[in-house]
């Protein structure tokens, strides 16, 4: 729209929003708005691309790959979300809506309607969507004496901003920078907040102790708080800043962290013909924790009725894709046809959608479900580029890495989303008893195999027996058996080729086969 308004009146829209107290110090932020708002102005919009923008605005070197390197998209997220906070509180009153959007870096420029009528009436409330992740994050408070110690209640509200901003599905509205504003209940739903997070920060001596509260605002409850200790020094003062950061929105903010197991809890007590889109999502994601085929059939239906509404989404068809892909790895009944979906779903997804990580990490899974060993190595590497931290994408990738062959890399993921962390897959423990197993260190392995506790999947009573059949104990192995032939019928008749579909190398496939021959199990 640029025809309603003059090249003055954009970079002037332009200079307003650097200005802005959200913004202002946020020099590479700004950096990064202007070139793309010059570029455009200056007819070279469509040119905008991921490689220009590294080299012009982040100085990187004449070699930068953007697709190895997420830098541009990383800060093209949080420009994103901070346009958006700016128009609903500094901006509203803007003539001209600057926005970015998704897929490319071509900014438009359209007259502010919104923020027009948000200051049309200061008491308007903006509804907050029930089952929407959006988190205010509030100023921490400094509860020590020294006064001077404010620099990092402040550094840890922004560093938590930052981590939490690194999952796609939550809205994160910054707070923390408006220490003089009192948050009323009135005001938090005027951003739309449906969780807030605050706390404290106190420094004694040589100890650092750091509160962290989550609210549910719909409630008004409590949902979680956790104090955190650590010894300090003049070195790690900011590293214990960001590890805290770091570990506090892993808990709060990943698939399987508190706030959408909050609200899946609430989706799972709706009529489905009141689901939106997100409620889908949130069923997956509590499939994905529990794998069994009824869950799945719901998570199906529901992902399959959001795309209806959506058929352009690339999650919810990556999230179909992946259905498909369990129904045929797992050999599920009435499975025929399903690896013919799970590809083409998949193909369309990353077409719709290539830069959401979720989207990715499903295609890499695609990739390895059809044995295209090379793709799928190219595009895990692809995936940790992205700098992704949710233990579930981490977890998932070491899983298939490990499974490929790729067993110290593997594991050092698998370690890296299974340690300090809550409500992990628990089929996790699989690679990891695995990667014991191909070592000869049986009872290592069977300790890991015992923690596989996904009643609605074979693959832990499968291990478990092979485990107990190389230890020469298939007397214990009996329920086991029970249980795998309770969840699998034909597994005997079947177990090369199920096994094979996740076990890449031949000779794990065949030793885990011995293993289950020695605890008698006809195969």
């Amino acid at each position: 729209m640029l025809e309603s308004f003059t090249k003055t009146d954009i970079l002037n829209q332009v200079e307003r929003i650097c200005k802005s107290p959200d913004i202002k110090s946020k020099k590479l932020i700004c950096r990064f708005l202007r070139f793309i708002v010059d570029e455009t102005l200056s007819g070279r919009g469509d040119q905008l691309k991921g490689y220009t923008i590294g080299i012009k605005v982040f100085g990187k070197d004449t070699d930068f790959d953007p697709e190895q390197d997420s830098l541009v998209r990383i800060h093209a997220g949080r420009l994103r979300r901070l346009l958006r906070v700016y128009y609903l509180d500094n901006g509203k009153k803007d003539p001209i809506h600057i926005e970015i959007p998704k897929g490319g870096y071509k900014p438009i420029f359209s007259e502010n309607n919104i923020g027009r009528s948000f200051a049309e009436n200061q008491n308007t409330v903006l509804a907050i969507p029930l089952h929407e992740p959006s988190i205010a994050i509030l100023p921490f408070v400094n509860l020590s004496d020294d006064t001077q110690k404010d620099y990092f209640a402040y550094g840890f509200s922004e560093e938590l901003s930052y981590e939490l901003s690194k999952y796609d599905d939550l809205k994160i509205i910054n707070c923390w920078n408006r220490p003089d504003d009192n948050f009323s209940g009135d005001m938090l739903s005027r951003y739309g907040a449906r969780f807030l997070i605050d706390g404290s920060i106190q420094i004694i001596e040589n100890e650092i102790r750091v509160l962290v509260k989550l609210l549910d605002t719909n409630s008004g409850k409590q949902v979680w708080a956790e104090r955190y200790k650590r010894n300090l020094n003049i070195d790690n003062l900011f590293v214990i800043q960001e590890d805290i950061a770091e570990e506090v929105s892993k808990v709060i903010g990943s698939e399987v962290g508190l706030v959408l197991q909050h609200l899946t809890e609430e989706s799972n007590q709706l009529k489905p013909e009141n689901l939106q889109a997100f409620d889908a999502i949130l069923q997956f994601y509590y499939y994905e924790g529990h794998m069994s085929e009824e869950v799945g059939a719901i998570t199906l239906q529901k992902l399959q009725q959001a795309l209806l509404n959506d058929p352009n989404s690339g999650i919810i068809n990556a999230m179909i894709a992946n259905m498909y892909a369990n129904a045929y790895a797992l050999d599920y009944p009435n499975s025929e046809g399903a690896y013919e979906k799970m590809s083409e779903l998949a193909e369309k997804a990353i077409t719709l959608d290539a830069e959401n990580i979720i989207v990715r990490i499903i295609y890499t899974y695609i990739c390895f479900l059809k044995n295209q060993k090379q793709r799928f190595l190219q595009e895990t590497e692809h995936c940790l580029t992205m700098k992704i931290s949710t233990p579930m994408r981490v977890g998932s990738l070491g899983f298939h890495l490990s499974l490929y062959g790729e067993w110290e890399k593997g594991k050092e993921l698998l370690d890296k989303a299974m340690n300090k962390h809550i409500g992990y897959p628990l089929y996790f423990h699989g690679a990891i008893s695995l990667y014991y197993y191909r070592q000869n260190k049986f009872n290592e392995a069977l300790n890991e195999a015992q923690k596989y506790d996904v009643p609605g999947l074979f693959w832990g009573p499968m291990l478990r027996i092979a485990c107990l059949g190389k230890l020469n104990r298939k007397n214990d192995a009996t329920s086991d058996i029970e249980q795998l032939m309770s969840l699998k019928p034909d597994f005997q008749q079947k177990a090369k080729y199920l096994v094979s579909m996740f076990v890449k190398e031949d000779h794990i496939v065949n030793e885990i086969l011995a293993g289950l021959r020695l605890a008698e199990l006809k195969i």
